[in-house]
């Protein structure tokens, strides 16, 4: 019988927490074997939901990405022109699209706050992304709980 790593380390942390930490006498290393069985925890958790939270991830990033590039292309001003969007927000869009990580929306960002974020096109486009990051974060949370 095979263990997953995430079975692995979370059988690591009950033995940790349930047989060594108890039987060290001093305070201070007992409190630290009680510490490693959490992180052993936190690990195991991180190892058991990787493919998942990665898979959304890119999911996430390819519909921000769309969201992205569906605002910048119908751009226009309070008076009906067409707005222009400067060549570096657009290519940060597609790199983190390139990339399939979240980590690369801080570029778009860069770009948008680069190009004034007081219009209504980066507006939207800095809401799109806050609620992906508010996605990756709330995946990340998973692994605390």
């Amino acid at each position: 019988m095979s263990l997953d790593d995430h079975e692995l380390l979370s059988r690591l942390a009950d033995t940790v927490r349930a047989q060594i930490a108890p039987a060290v006498e001093e305070e201070y290393a007992r409190t630290q074997a009680f510490m490693a069985s959490v992180i052993l925890q936190r690990l195991a958790r991180q190892a058991q939901f990787q493919d998942e939270h990665r898979a959304a991830e890119i999911a996430d990033v390819t519909a921000l990405a769309d969201r992205l590039d569906a605002v910048l292309t119908t751009a226009s001003t309070s008076d009906g022109a067409v707005a222009y969007v400067p060549a570096d927000v657009g290519d940060a869009v597609a790199r983190m699209r390139a990339q399939g990580s979240i980590a690369a929306a801080t570029k778009v960002i860069d770009a948008l706050y680069g190009w004034g974020p007081s219009g209504p096109v980066a507006a939207a486009a800095l809401a799109a992304i806050r609620h992906a990051l508010r996605r990756d974060i709330d995946r990340r949370m998973d692994i605390a709980r």
